[in-house]
């Protein structure tokens, strides 16, 4: 049998090789043979020793003076809890991150006793350096929660019911009563703050477009009870500013539940050490449902924001989905030609919102197109194909790519028509309402500059008409609009107050701090240093190819050079990026001019719906050549440098990178300068004298279902080695990483002629204690006939592929069950073989034991393969 084996080896490897890959997107490849540095994790943790002759590149570069003390802002209780973090005597932001980057759980809420102990290890400071707390929780108040409740909230988390389901939420890390000053602002004024303190022009309008901010009923008892916890717009006068409904006391009254913001307008004024932000307008909306129903009754109320958020839910089951809708509708013009066919789809005339939202009585709703069954329920036929199976719902595309098998799947099905044309009508009644609202306020209050807040301003197609064709000289939109800005507007707020209000109660009598005088760097998170890369690639060696260049040039030339290609890179470099959009710091690149990178990103690296479209990154200095930025485009070209604008690509340039063109010829661009974003800028330029194309195609590098960018160099290698090798470099600081392939030879002794061994067998081994779990399954057939299926799936917490989503892996059958058991280090593949193969000693051998033996020597070698791709096992 040792014969059999050494002769399979040369049949198995070329095989097994390519059955470990996706067969990526990539033609004309060279293969480059890299050295794999031997890396070695330091044997001292930095916290317990001070060591004066420490390497500074592995100290963490963060670490404030012990004497700091901090301005806090959260937003916590509620979706998307976030921190932010300054220096109260200078006014310098030194950390923000969202919940969801640590938790690896988007959108994640609840308390923010994580948050805070990220924030304090990574400054190096402690809870007495906490100095201003300002919060917001826009569903209820929190000081009253958790001044009067401390030992209500202790018997919640001991039954881990409500909010106490999640450990930390009665940690003196989240309710920093020690802090000095506490105090919360209300959700439109955080949002007003996050981007009027740090625009970079000294007076302007603040337009405020979310679902739900507020309620009424808090605002006005706060003020009634003279609570100087809690800061909102009434402490401003109610009589002070125009309001929807205009008697507002009188309907919120009488209305059953409450009244909460809608939209909201604010003016300011800013020198170098004040600001007087007050509101102009604010309109208010009926809660129609209890605040217990689902998502707080969200989805029946009457903003813009929370009707496009209907849409998505209705679309996609998810209200926290508008970005896919603001993708879905463009494709309303568009027209599939299927043989003889044409398909199309049938658009709505009447609106689901109209009118004028600061005229009271004229806006006007029409829910009839989001009530009934919502599509993501629904099962036409069309979505069944003829064994039974299901299609995927919105899994399509133009069909022009001719290097791609034309198939019915890549057509739209009735569903996805139908949807394409809800949110066309969504898209399209937001931009109409919208762009007279704010056209509205710029005649009345003649303002020249404009800041745009609150989750509508994640809508990049609207930011750009905004900018284009209103007539404003500058618009501002923060990389954060949605409610993790909040936390840096509440921030703020604690560190320069308000000129208007009487805010030394609440901030404590102080020296002036200076404002902030241009628009802070989007990259807040942390920096992790050389040293928890290597403990991160260590902790997965058997599985990586790893180089260390720290040539800057050569290093960029690698990746353009990957690119170029056609390959995938993943970019993890420096500090994270706040906010929902990736910047260069924590992206994957591709190469803008291959249209078939579009479907194969999609589907093979982020296992997203196929329509969706992709950004560019580009050179700020040649961005106006290839896209129409209007006439108020900056000279210096950097009209998005959050990605937060949409702009039609140029027609003689659409045809040169298709895979950032849209199906309308519009493309969601990030600009970007030297000045901001020094290696990017460079790398681009190196792509753009390469290939003349100034621009890479930029997503967020996040790989797996429900998981947000990721933070730490953990989670950039897992999600590096769950895209199974559709990713194909990742370039982590000064690391390039490929995917190490299975060497099938060192599992196979080597024999020579005359039967001696010539070469040891690999004895493969567990990267970890393993959890089994069994199901039985019975199923009884159409004769009555019983069959039972079962199931077997592991669970291996040490494994780098494990994380949230991925905790079980099912196995293909018990022989993958008993493999993984056998691999302890001490066994090799013979041993394995002799188990399955063993013919007692008198028996001679027949040609069906050889040729059974083959057999199963495949079946091994591809299961071992198998469980080493997705790291159960190392050899």
């Amino acid at each position: 049998m040792m014969d059999a084996r050494a002769a399979l080896v040369a049949w198995l490897v070329i095989p097994v090789a390519e059955s470990w890959s996706l067969q990526v997107y990539k033609r004309n490849q060279q293969s480059r043979i890299r050295n794999t540095q031997r890396l070695q994790s330091t044997p001292f943790e930095a916290d317990l020793y001070d060591n004066p002759y420490e390497d500074s590149n592995n100290r963490n570069p963060l670490a404030a003076p012990p004497y700091t003390k901090l301005v806090i802002g959260l937003t916590k209780y509620t979706h998307d809890a976030t921190i932010c973090a300054a220096d109260k005597d200078t006014g310098e932001v030194l950390f923000a991150v969202s919940k969801e980057r640590l938790t690896r759980r988007k959108h994640d809420g609840g308390n923010a006793a994580v948050l805070v102990e990220e924030c304090l290890e990574t400054l190096d400071l402690h809870l007495e350096n906490i100095d201003t707390v300002v919060m917001n929780n826009h569903h209820n108040r929190i000081l009253p929660l958790e001044s009067n409740n401390i030992e209500h909230l202790e018997w919640e988390a001991g039954l881990r019911i409500n909010g106490g389901k999640e450990d930390g939420y009665t940690d003196p890390e989240n309710l920093l009563t020690d802090a000095k000053y506490r105090l919360e602002l209300s959700h439109h004024l955080a949002h007003a703050y996050s981007t009027a303190t740090q625009a970079p022009f000294d007076a302007g309008l603040v337009v405020v477009m979310d679902g739900m901010g507020e309620s009424f009923r808090t605002m006005q008892h706060a003020i009634k009870t003279d609570d100087t916890t809690y800061i909102s717009d009434l402490n401003f006068g109610l009589e002070t500013f125009h309001t929807i409904p205009s008697n507002l006391l009188k309907a919120a009254a009488s209305n059953v539940f409450d009244y909460r913001e809608a939209e909201s307008v604010y003016r300011f004024t800013k020198t170098s050490t004040s600001i007087d932000l007050y509101p102009v307008f604010k309109r208010f909306q009926a809660e129609r449902t209890p605040p217990t129903l689902y998502n707080h009754g969200f989805e029946n109320m009457d903003s813009v924001g929370a009707l496009y958020s209907r849409v998505s839910s209705h679309i996609f089951g998810d209200w926290n989905a508008c970005g896919k809708v603001m993708g879905l509708a463009p494709w309303a013009d568009y027209e599939w030609k299927n043989g003889q066919d044409t398909m199309k789809p049938l658009l709505h005339k009447t609106p689901i919102v109209s009118g004028r939202l600061y005229e009271e009585g004229s806006l006007k709703i029409d829910r009839s197109l989001i009530q009934g069954i919502p599509c993501t329920s629904r099962d036409d036929p069309d979505l069944f194909r003829k064994d039974g199976t299901r299609r995927k719902r919105y899994d399509f595309d133009d069909c022009l790519d001719e290097t791609e098998t034309l198939d019915k799947e890549r057509f739209p099905a009735r569903v996805a028509l139908d949807a394409i044309a809800l949110a066309h009508r969504m898209q399209s009644d937001c931009e109409t309402v919208l762009m007279d609202f704010v056209q509205h306020f710029k005649q009345e209050t003649g303002e020249s500059n404009l800041c745009v807040s609150g989750g509508v301003a994640l809508n990049s197609v609207l930011n750009g008409r905004l900018a284009r064709e209103l007539g404003f000289d500058q618009t501002y939109i923060s990389p954060y609009p949605g409610d993790e800005g909040i936390a840096v507007g509440c921030c703020a707020f604690g560190l320069f107050g308000n000129k208007r209000l009487d805010t030394g109660r609440q901030l404590g009598v102080r020296r002036s701090v200076a404002l902030w005088s241009k628009p802070l760097t989007p990259y807040l998170g942390a920096d992790p240093i050389e040293d928890s890369m290597e403990e991160a690639i260590s902790k997965a060696k058997p599985w990586l190819e790893v180089e260390t260049i720290r040539n800057e040039q050569e290093l960029i030339k690698i990746v353009v050079d990957e690119i170029d290609s056609g390959g995938v890179v993943a970019l993890y470099r420096s500090r994270s990026e706040m906010g929902p959009r990736a910047l260069g710091h924590r992206s994957i690149l591709a190469d803008p001019r291959k249209k078939g990178l579009l479907s194969f990103i999609n589907e093979k690296v982020k296992s997203r719906e196929t329509f969706r479209p992709f950004a560019p990154s580009v050179l700020a200095e040649e961005a106006s050549k290839w896209f129409d930025l209007g006439a108020q485009c900056p000279a210096d070209g950097n009209a998005s440098p959050y990605m937060s604008i949409t702009a039609m690509v140029r027609d003689d340039k659409q045809s040169l990178i298709p895979a950032v063109t849209h199906v309308d010829g519009s493309s969601r661009l990030q600009t970007v300068t030297k000045a901001n974003d020094r290696f990017y800028h460079k790398l681009i330029a190196s792509f753009f004298k390469r290939t003349g194309v100034p621009m890479v195609l930029n997503t967020s590098f996040n790989a797996l279902p429900g998981e947000p960018i990721v933070e730490t160099p953990q989670d950039a290698i897992r999600t590096f080695l769950s895209s199974m090798g559709a990713i194909e470099m990742l370039v982590m600081g000064p690391f390039v990483i490929s995917r190490k392939q299975p060497d099938v030879r060192k599992l196979l002794s080597e024999v020579s002629k005359e039967g001696t061994l010539k070469a040891e067998p690999a004895f493969p081994i567990r990267s970890g204690r393993v959890e089994f779990q069994s199901s039985l399954e019975l199923d009884v057939g159409p004769m009555d006939e019983e069959t039972i299926e079962s199931t077997t799936r592991v669970r291996m917490v040490d494994r780098p592929m494990h994380g949230l989503g991925q905790e079980w892996f099912p196995l293909l059958d018990e022989l993958e069950g008993d493999l993984l058991s056998a691999c302890d280090g001490t066994v090799s593949l013979d041993d394995i073989m002799a188990q399955y193969t063993a013919i007692p000693a008198e028996d001679k051998i027949a040609k069906e034991d050889i040729d059974g033996a083959r057999s199963l020597l495949q079946n091994l070698v591809h299961r071992l393969v198998r469980l080493f791709e997705y790291t159960f096992i190392s050899w």
